[in-house]
């Protein structure tokens, strides 16, 4: 009974098994249909292993893995409109190291491949749009074939939607995607039409209003120099095209662009900043942490904020697994005075205050970190992220931005803090000299154009929003020239 039980079980095995490569055991026939189309619509589950399946809501989540080389697949599907909804793939290149290989595909064949790849899953009509900048495969130091990374966006009524998009990295010797990534595939969108909205010469007036130079100290990664940027949160505004309201990369009403944070001016003792590890343990206490350990310290010969030698120290707290915290400080070698503070701390779960307004997120910042203030703030206006909200705190210095200063608190949808970002420079800034006259470059970001574009909000209502291109770069205050920001990490093609 025994035997004929093992084998009946080792039949069905088998026949599952012929279904695909690329199963593991499944419980249901409804898995078994929606693997059997993932596999026929997804061409990177060819060759690798199913490692894990769950079903929760009503979406089934499949994960794959391969080796030689390393590769790793995540799919969901949504079984209620029977469409995909989210695929990140992923292939580790480090695995084999290759010198010296020829390019066989220019980056016009590779945009091809990409374009009729994501036409082949979705179904729906993308276009390129940029080339991204990252380190995630760094083709020049291991003498690698450059590897193309394409964003494309999706396209509707023959406009593009700006906050949609798909990533696709290709090889550029074997033409093999080594990156995939799309989410939101299966999402149901009401867009807007095209009828009775603004031109772009009343785009341009009431945009007008709103751009109001910022001058800005720019750190470029070796000095700071004085630049002009047309708003705090330059990345994500538009205009609606039909009402003409300025609004966030969300799609809400903009009420107020941003408000002044008057701190108290403090003066820091400088015994208490000379001690790097001071100032680490107090940053632990302020943030009521009990435990830190130093990871590293080291001498830097030449700290780029300064040209100056440096010793630089990093501690890690580590006593409990729900919370990290990061403390990095620069201290001169010379005069002993702190060049740079910087912390970073995640998964923060103070219950007892909660931040569910800006006026609680600055009373917070005021009771936690008042000790590393000494200057006044500007206060983006809250950004939401998924269900989380950002509220961000702009350090500013005679009228002037200083960027990479700063700190962030994002909280969950019930307020509960879940990290803390502080960014400092103790260091003497460039005297502001010789700028240009905001109005004229207030009218080269009004000039600069604007499109019109699909914004997708989060009540999946598809808004129809001008977006001026000035977004994509600042404007040099010595010389009038662009500079693009380097956060878009955006090639220029």
């Amino acid at each position: 009974m025994v035997k004929k039980f093992c084998l009946a079980g080792l039949i069905v095995l088998m026949l599952f098994l012929n279904l695909s490569n690329v199963y593991s055991e499944v419980n249901t026939s409804s898995e078994e249909k929606i693997l059997q189309k993932i596999t026929m619509e997804v061409p990177f589950t060819k060759g690798l292993k199913l490692v894990e399946h769950n079903l929760q809501n009503g979406l089934y989540s499949f994960k794959f893995k391969g080796n030689k080389p390393f590769k790793t697949l995540k799919i969901v599907y949504d079984s209620d409109k029977n469409k995909l909804d989210y695929i990140d793939y992923y292939v580790d290149t480090f695995t084999h190291f290759y010198n010296n290989l020829p390019v066989r595909y220019s980056k016009g064949e590779s945009i091809i491949l990409a374009h009729n790849l994501i036409s082949l899953i979705t179904g729906e009509e993308y276009q390129f749009v940029k080339s991204l900048l990252d380190e995630e495969y760094i083709d020049e130091s291991l003498e690698k074939p450059h590897i193309y990374k394409l964003i494309f966006k999706k396209v509707i009524n023959n406009l593009i939607v700006d906050n949609r998009e798909i990533v696709v990295y290709i090889d550029s010797h074997s033409g093999e995607v080594v990156k995939f990534f799309a989410e939101n595939l299966s999402e149901e969108v009401e867009y807007e039409d095209t009828k009775n909205i603004k031109s772009v010469d009343e785009i341009k007036s009431l945009y007008q209003r709103y751009v109001v130079p910022q001058l800005m100290l720019y750190n470029d990664g070796k000095k700071y120099r004085f630049v002009y940027i047309p708003s705090l949160n330059p990345l994500f505004y538009a205009i609606d095209a039909k009402s003409g309201i300025f609004t966030d990369y969300k799609g809400n009403d903009i009420k107020e662009e941003m408000a002044k944070l008057d701190f108290v001016k403090l003066n820091i003792k400088d015994s208490a900043l000379k001690n790097p590890e001071t100032i680490a343990q107090d940053i632990a206490k302020n943030l009521k942490i009990d435990k830190i350990s130093l990871l590293k310290s080291g001498y830097v010969n030449n700290f780029y904020l300064t040209g100056k030698p440096a010793v630089t120290y990093d501690w890690n707290f580590t006593s409990l697994k729900d919370k990290i915290l990061n403390i990095n400080v620069a201290i001169d070698s010379h005069d002993q005075s702190v060049i740079h503070l910087g912390f970073g701390y995640w998964n923060y779960k103070e219950k007892n205050f909660r931040i569910l307004d800006m006026e609680e997120a600055k009373t917070y910042v005021k009771e936690h970190l008042y000790n590393y203030l000494s200057c006044d703030f500007l206060v983006a206006y809250p950004m939401n992220y998924r269900d989380n909200k950002i509220y961000t705190f702009y350090r500013q210095t005679n009228n002037t931005i200083i960027s990479n200063n700063y700190i962030t608190i994002e909280t969950n949808k019930e307020g509960i803090i879940k990290k803390i970002i502080f960014n400092w420079d103790y260091i003497d800034f460039p005297k502001i000299d010789n700028t240009i006259n905001t109005q004229v470059t207030q009218n080269i970001f009004i000039d600069s154009g604007f499109k019109l574009y699909y914004f997708i909000t989060k009540n999946k209502k598809g808004k129809l929003v001008y977006i001026p291109n000035s977004l994509e770069f600042m404007i040099d205050a010595s010389t009038g020239e662009k500079i693009y920001y380097s956060s878009l990490n955006w090639e220029e093609d």
